[in-house]
């Protein structure tokens, strides 16, 4: 056990949760001491050892606890009960600008954050142009950090935390702030990082970058370690939490429907569907479920990049149409369509629909999009008169992440054969 850096034993957190500050006031006074509050374990009884060198991710559900136990790993909560064994120097990114004088300027914050780490003066010296550097600031380094965007705080806390040489380097969703270039050398960093030793733990909400970058992987659960281990299995866990925590009662499930969310159990069942998604048209057809499935028929909502997949739409008819379009489209976070088609696009005939009718479009195809997050939509629309009709939409559907084992960049992967040759 001597490559261990970070041992944590039995680890837990509580909080007491009172209803109102004159609770609190009463049992501070009460002679025979008895509770008003509620406790809350925020972390209950987690246990892990972190040997050095390794790159460990965690993921978990907002409240799972994850934040709490990074800040419990760097001193800046004290555990309710249980051990923790730190060996070697952290260097911390939690916040977006945490311990940053907005009043001070970039280079007073460098000095300043350094001092927090416990670097002389000389030592911050030796590393300043190198922060700067990496940082990409320029002529901003002299301005109040109040004026800096969001992502020139987060270039500039990112670029302190690893110019320091830390032994270990602990990371909370901060770097989801930065643009896509500079992501990228930040992860290049990481890399370099792991190739001298250096213990890299950090929180993200990114599949594609646990099983990308990282070599071990926790998922939390109400304060709880869920599933440990290689990170595609547990991104998967995880996965199968977030469907397992949409499911609806079985008899909210078997109710009447309502007009508009016929075989809602489908849906709820399969899938953690977007509460906040654009739905309408003029009611003649209604979207009944859709999803993406295995080629075995599971479904899924983090894909591996290269692997075939199906997304599919079922429809029913409220009224008599001939050849309905059936669709799907895919939109990156920002809202930008990056692919889509349908029925007609592909000349598939779907004839003449009947109210009550049900048609189900299945769109097998290899799945080549880049990393990252995307939204799916649905739609069923046609021609009536010439004119276009939609007869329902459903904008940002469904949410899912593409996970890949390399890297790229842009929106495609094309799925290259690589060869080299010495002439």
């Amino acid at each position: 056990m001597e490559n261990v850096v970070i041992s944590v034993k039995n680890l837990t957190k509580t909080y007491n949760i009172y209803k109102n500050n004159r609770d609190r006031l009463k049992e501070s006074f009460y002679l025979w001491r008895k509770k008003f509050h509620c406790p809350f374990h925020a972390l209950s009884d987690v246990s892990m050892d972190i040997r050095k060198g390794e790159t460990i991710g965690i993921v978990g559900r907002n409240g799972s606890g994850k934040s709490t136990f990074l800040q419990i790993i760097c001193g800046i909560l004290q555990a309710s009960s249980g051990s923790i064994d730190v060996k070697g120097r952290i260097s911390a990114l939690l916040e977006l600008g945490a311990g940053f004088n907005p009043q001070f300027t970039g280079r007073q914050n460098v000095y300043l954050n350094g001092a927090i780490l416990g670097l002389r003066k000389r030592e911050i010296d030796d590393c300043f142009e190198r922060i700067l550097s990496f940082s990409e600031i320029g002529k901003f380094i002299d301005q109040p950090v109040k004026t800096y965007s969001s992502g020139m705080y987060v270039r500039l806390a990112f670029s302190i935390a690893i110019n320091v040489r830390p032994d270990i380097l602990i990371i909370d969703e901060a770097l989801s702030v930065g643009d896509t270039l500079f992501q990228s050398k930040c992860y290049g960093k990481f890399k370099e990082f792991q190739k001298q030793g250096v213990t890299i733990l950090f929180v993200t909400h990114s599949l594609s970058l646990i099983t990308q970058y990282c070599s071990r992987a926790f998922l939390l659960e109400k304060g709880r370690i869920r599933a440990d281990g290689a990170p595609k299995d547990v991104g998967d866990d995880y996965s199968r939490m977030l469907v397992e925590s949409t499911r609806f009662p079985d008899k909210a499930v078997n109710a009447d429907p309502q007009p508009g969310i016929i075989a809602k159990k489908n849906i709820v069942k399969n899938f953690k569907i977007n509460p906040n998604e654009n739905r309408y048209g003029n009611g003649n057809a209604t979207i009944l479920d859709g999803g993406i499935y295995s080629l075995n028929g599971d479904p899924l909502q983090s894909l591996i990049q290269g692997e075939e997949c199906e997304f599919k739409v079922k429809v029913k008819f409220n009224k008599t149409i001939i050849n309905p379009i059936l669709a799907f489209t895919i939109k990156d976070v920002k809202g930008v369509e990056i692919s889509g088609t349908n029925t007609q696009f592909h000349n598939c005939d779907t004839g003449v629909v009947n109210p009550g009718d049900v048609l189900e479009a299945d769109f097998r195809h290899k799945m080549l999009l880049n990393p990252g997050g995307y939204l799916l939509s649905l739609g069923c629309t046609g021609y009536e008169n010439g004119e276009y009709v939609v007869y329902e939409r459903r904008y940002d559907y469904l949410a899912f992440d593409v996970i890949s084992t390399h890297g790229s960049v842009g929106i495609f992967d094309l799925d290259s054969f690589v060869s080299v040759s010495r002439n």
